[in-house]
């Protein structure tokens, strides 16, 4: 069929060009989707193919029997743009997550673009899809604001590609900028908007689509600086959010909660609920000694039911599409300014020292984890453990994921 080839233009065969490019690149969506439900390389190479984008058009602007000679470009929201949106968007994570290139396995290990280059293309199709897709939409109208609210998050998914990438970098490579507004705090909102859109009735008719992302990568996230960051509003938040989300990827990931790309999941989350069990055994020590009383005020540590915060408590859209929510928008402002900050003319950014250090070394580990999988031995313990007090937490000092496994380099 050659979908991979863009059909000769002409007026007779304007249906068909059309319907070759929506079914290509709904081809490349399932690829990209899938490559990131294993996170492993989409079969799909970026520059394989010469197919355009389909047009923004409205069904029934194309006809197989009466097709007009040309069609214009709608400006406002059709039948085509959620998934045009989706389909612009997939090029931009092949570009972030893959490089240029996905012919080898090789070629994932090493970035084709600069920490620069890759902050400069997410802020580029940032602003693309919100001044193409973005401006028109109507969000009193059910699509329209999933639409909006997938964008957001996919737009969030990005930033947080560029300071937690799934490639496995080379060890030469100094880690990404340090001065990032705050990695956690993101990926607890992407969590947060993520079970938002899937238990609010504004998008229950298009659940069937939005329940398929499994959100393991700021799930990831979440936990791995939940290794690091120890207390503060935004880490009792995490905890509101990530054990629920955690529970919830496990019975969606791909190849199950057996399967192995959950094992090195589920390894970091035994290791975060280690440091969460250690850092409150402390605090109710402290509070013994200075209060001669073992009445520390805690609320669950592991919360199995969701309690998103503030965001999405002050945003519950009611019992029906009727009665639409809010969407608060992202506020971008202190990613764009740290962003735009100066990078180092030898390394391509600053250094970092510190927590921020141990932070990506952590990471750094789990993506390690993420490529060996394939060697990786079953692990202990199952999904039942997470949200009680496990015994099978390690019985030695609980500290960080990364310090387990580099020992002395931290």
């Amino acid at each position: 069929m050659k979908l991979h080839l863009e059909h000769p233009s002409s007026a007779s065969q304007l249906f068909m060009r059309e319907m070759r490019r929506r079914l290509w690149w709904q081809i490349c969506i399932l690829d990209t989707q899938a490559a990131q439900d294993r996170a492993t390389n989409p079969i799909v190479s970026v520059h394989s193919f010469t197919t355009k984008l389909p047009l923004n058009v409205n069904d029934d602007d194309l006809h197989p029997t009466a097709s007009p000679p040309e069609v214009v470009e709608r400006e406002g929201f059709t039948d085509m743009t959620f998934c045009l949106m989706c389909q612009e968007i997939t090029e931009t994570v092949g570009h972030l997550n893959y490089g240029t290139t996905s012919e080898s396995n090789s070629s994932r290990n090493v970035p084709k673009q600069s920490w620069s280059e890759r902050i400069e293309a997410v802020i580029r199709v940032q602003q693309h899809i919100e001044e193409k897709y973005m401006r028109n939409l109507n969000l009193a109208n059910p699509i329209h604001w999933t639409t909006k609210a997938v964008a957001d998050i996919i737009i969030a998914i990005f930033w947080l590609l560029i300071y937690r990438p799934v490639l496995e970098f080379p060890r030469v490579r100094p880690p990404p900028p340090p001065a990032d507004p705050g990695i956690l705090g993101l990926s607890v909102e992407i969590l947060e908007r993520a079970h938002h859109i899937l238990h609010n009735p504004a998008a229950s008719a298009y659940q069937w689509l939005t329940q398929n992302y499994v959100q393991w990568h700021p799930l990831s996230v979440t936990i791995a600086e939940l290794c690091i960051q120890t207390e503060g509003p935004v880490v009792e938040r995490a905890w509101n959010i990530v054990v629920p989300a955690f529970v919830q990827a496990s019975q969606r990931v791909a190849d199950s909660e057996q399967g192995m790309l959950w094992r090195p999941i589920r390894k970091l989350m035994d290791r975060a609920q280690a440091v969460r069990a250690d850092h409150l055994s402390r605090l109710v020590a402290v509070s013994n000694l200075s209060l001669g009383t073992g009445d520390l005020n805690m609320s669950d540590p592991f919360p199995a039911n969701a309690q998103p915060g503030a965001w999405s408590s002050q945003n519950n859209g009611g019992n029906s599409t009727s009665s639409i929510p809010q969407w608060t928008p992202l506020d971008w402002t202190s990613w764009l300014a740290t962003a735009s900050t100066s990078f180092d003319q030898t390394l391509g950014f600053p250094m970092n020292y510190g927590a921020e250090q141990e932070a990506w070394m952590n990471w750094e580990t789990f993506v390690e984890d993420v490529q060996d999988r394939d060697e990786s031995a079953n692990l202990p313990g199952s999904l039942a453990s997470v949200g009680e007090n496990s015994s099978q937490w390690p019985a030695s000092n609980p500290g960080c994921y990364a310090a387990e496994v580099r020992g002395s380099s931290l």
